[in-house]
């Protein structure tokens, strides 16, 4: 009777271990700690799964910032200008008024991830989805899709300049005109000269002042001689 009740204490052990074992086993199958195929680019992260531009937090969710563009869409989706074969993508320039911060490109079940860290300047050339194993053969699939993360480049200040209200002029203040000034300027110049000219005349160095005691005497003489009938007398003798 021991016998029987230690061997069945050893089997429910070894049933519990096997029962962990295959818990674990399930939790490690779960799709979203799949390990990731290589990326097959040392430029690239890949991850399995699936990614697309329109999911909610599309570029946090793969390491990015930014806004998600469709790199698939053209017209007034903004893209960037690019390249392509069936399999590789080269981005060949920017995004105007947007800093691109990296790119998607996914294929079969797993995606790449290219940040704009690993890269000096355009072009990104050849990238692609992670490896894929084809009967133990590596190759590249098929892009399937592929999108862009991108912020916007913040645009400079335009402020509107206020015009200069014009300050009231005060008759103190009102600059004289050079007409004006021309005119006062040969105005005194004018009188100056006119003045001048009677000095010069009044100071020539004529004095008329014995012609002027003369006259007065033969004024004073010829009245006396009106007045006087002797002096009329004597001078008829």
């Amino acid at each position: 009777m021991r016998m029987t009740t230690r061997r069945l204490a050893r089997t429910a052990a070894l049933l519990a271990l096997a029962a962990t074992g295959l818990l674990s086993g399930i939790a490690s199958a779960t799709p979203g700690e799949t390990p990731p195929p290589p990326s097959g680019d040392d430029r690239a992260v890949s991850h399995s799964g699936n990614l697309e531009w329109n999911w909610d937090d599309a570029c946090v969710k793969a390491g990015l910032t930014g806004e998600a563009f469709d790199g698939d869409v053209d017209g007034d989706t903004p893209t960037l200008v690019n390249t392509a074969t069936s399999t590789h993508l080269t981005i060949t320039g920017g995004l105007e008024g947007y800093t691109v911060t990296g790119v998607v490109v996914k294929g079969a079940n797993a995606y790449n991830v290219y940040s704009s860290a690993n890269f000096d300047e355009f072009p990104w050339e050849d990238l692609h989805s992670p490896e894929h194993d084809n009967k133990g053969a590596a190759e590249i699939p098929a892009i399937s899709h592929w999108f862009f993360c991108a912020e916007e480049v913040p645009g400079e200040s335009t402020t509107p300049t206020t015009p200069e209200t014009p300050v009231e002029e005060t008759a103190s203040s009102t600059p004289v005109s050079t007409t004006t000034e021309a005119a006062a300027a040969t105005t005194t110049t004018t009188a100056a000269a006119a003045a001048g000219a009677e000095n010069a005349l009044a100071n020539t160095g004529f004095d008329g002042t014995w012609m002027l005691v003369l006259g007065l005497a033969l004024v004073a003489a010829g009245a006396a001689f009106v007045a006087s009938p002797k002096l009329r007398g004597l001078l008829r003798r």
